[in-house]
C-alpha cells in the first residue's frame, strides 16, 4: 500500500536535486494546492516542451531521425508520467494530461527506442507546441473545465454513499457553484436514479429548492447552486442563541418547500437536517431542499429502486409495511415532524416536551396510527402556527 504523499514528495525531491528548470513553468501550476505535484508537473512540462521542439527540428524530409539521448529522455518522462498516473488514480491526487499531448506521447511511444536514436515515421506531423507556452498541460481531476477553456479547482465538501459534492469558484461569473459527481461503484439502476435526481430538480422552480444547471452524461455529474451550510450544522452551532422567531421562519420555509414539492413531483423520502441546506443573503437566511435521489415521483416506474429503508428521520415502521415502495405522505409528515422537533430544540431524540401545544403537535405527527398523522403539509402548517411559545 503506497503512502501517496511520500511517493509524491520523493519524486519532487529527485527533481529538485537534478536541476532548477522545474521553476520555469511553475506559474502554470501555482493554483494546485499540492505543491510537490506542482513541481513535478512543471518539470515535465519544461522538458516535454524542449524535447517536442527538438523533435520538430529533426522531423524534416532529409533526416527524420530523433537523437538517442533525447529519445531516452522522452521515454523516461513518459514512463514516469504513466507510473505516477497509475499510483495516484482514484485518489485526491489523480491527474490527467491535455488530450492533444496525450495523443502525441502515445504516438511517440510507437517509434521511440532507447539506443541508436529513433526513426521518425513518415506520417508523423510536427507537434503543435503553442498551448504549452500559454497554459498548463497537466490537470488535476479535482478541476472543472467550463466551456472547454476555463479551469477551476474543485474542493470536496461532502460525500455520501453514491456521490461526492465539490465546490468551485467561477472567476468568470465571480460566483461559487457546487458539483455533484456520482461514484464509480454505482450499478445501472443507481445511475438511472442519479440522473432522475437531476431531472426532478430541474422541473422545480422555487427559491426553497437547490437549483441545478447542467448534467454531464460522460462523467455522470451535474452543476448546481451552492449553499453555505446544512441545517444540521446551523442548528448545532447556533442552538443556544436562536429565538423562536428565527426557528419559526426556517420551519415555515420548509413547509412552503414541501408543499410545492408534493404538488409538482411527489414525495422526497429522504428528509434530514443534512439534506436541508441554508444560503445566507445580506438580509435573510433561505432554506434550500436538496438530495432528491430517493424521490418517489408521481406515475413513475422507478419507485422500485432503492426500496430498502433509508433516511435518518424516517418512520422505523416502514420496515413493517415493506420499505420505501410503500412510502406514503403519512411517512413524509412523520419525518418532517421529527425535523421540526430538531429545529425547535436542537435535539435528535424526542425528549420531555413541556409546552402542551407543541407536545400535541409532535404526538400527532408521529402517531403510531398513520391515519392520525397530518394528511397534508397545509394541515401540518396550520397546526404548527397556532402554537404559542413563551
Amino acid at each position: 500500500m503506497y503512502n501517496l504523499e511520500i511517493v509524491i514528495q520523493n519524486k519532487a525531491n529527485e527533481i529538485i536535486k537534478e536541476d532548477t528548470n522545474y521553476q520555469k513553468n511553475l506559474i502554470f501550476y501555482q493554483n494546485i494546492k499540492y505543491k510537490n505535484l506542482s513541481m513535478i508537473f512543471s518539470h515535465w512540462h519544461y522538458y516535454l516542451y524542449e524535447l517536442f521542439k527538438y523533435m520538430n527540428s529533426k522531423n524534416h524530409k532529409n533526416s527524420k531521425h530523433f537523437n538517442a539521448h533525447e529519445s531516452r529522455e522522452l521515454l523516461e518522462i513518459i514512463e514516469q508520467k504513466e507510473t505516477l498516473f497509475q499510483i495516484l488514480k482514484d485518489s485526491e491526487y489523480s491527474f490527467y494530461i491535455d488530450s492533444h499531448y496525450e495523443k502525441v506521447l502515445n504516438e511517440c511511444k510507437t517509434f521511440l527506442v532507447p539506443s541508436g536514436g529513433s526513426p521518425i515515421p513518415e506520417d508523423f506531423k510536427k507537434i503543435d507546441c503553442i498551448d504549452m507556452e500559454i497554459k498548463p498541460i497537466f490537470i488535476m481531476n479535482s478541476t472543472i473545465t467550463i466551456n472547454n477553456q476555463l479551469k477551476f479547482e474543485l474542493k470536496l465538501i461532502g460525500e455520501g454513499s453514491y456521490a461526492k459534492v465539490f465546490k468551485y469558484k467561477d472567476t468568470f461569473y465571480n460566483k461559487t457553484f457546487a458539483k455533484k459527481k456520482a461514484k464509480k461503484i454505482l450499478d445501472d439502476k443507481e445511475k438511472i436514479r442519479f440522473k432522475q435526481e437531476f431531472e426532478s430538480m430541474q422541473k422545480l422552480n422555487s427559491p426553497y429548492i437547490i437549483e441545478v444547471y447542467h448534467f454531464d452524461e460522460k462523467e455522470l455529474s451535474y452543476i448546481m447552486e451552492y449553499a453555505d451550510m446544512t441545517l444540521e450544522d446551523y442548528i448545532n452551532k447556533n442552538n443556544t442563541k436562536l429565538d423562536f422567531r428565527k426557528r419559526k421562519n426556517i420551519i415555515n420555509q420548509i413547509f412552503k418547500a414541501f408543499e410545492y414539492i408534493h404538488d409538482k413531483i411527489g414525495l422526497h423520502r429522504d428528509i434530514s437536517a443534512k439534506n436541508i441546506l441554508l444560503k445566507e443573503y445580506d438580509d435573510n437566511l433561505i432554506i434550500k431542499v436538496s438530495d432528491f435521489g430517493l424521490v418517489k415521483l408521481k406515475d413513475s416506474n422507478l419507485t422500485s429502486l432503492n426500496t430498502e429503508f433509508k433516511g435518518s428521520l424516517n418512520d422505523p415502521k416502514l420496515n413493517i409495511v415493506g420499505g420505501f415502495k410503500n412510502y406514503t405522505l403519512h411517512h413524509e409528515t412523520y419525518a418532517l415532524t421529527r425535523l421540526i422537533y430538531f429545529i425547535m430544540t436542537g435535539k435528535r431524540c424526542i425528549d420531555k416536551i413541556t409546552n402542551p401545544y407543541f407536545k400535541i403537535f409532535i404526538e400527532n405527527g408521529m402517531s403510531d396510527n398513520i391515519h392520525d398523522r397530518y394528511q397534508s403539509i397545509v394541515a401540518m402548517k396550520a397546526s404548527f402556527n397556532i402554537i404559542k411559545f413563551n
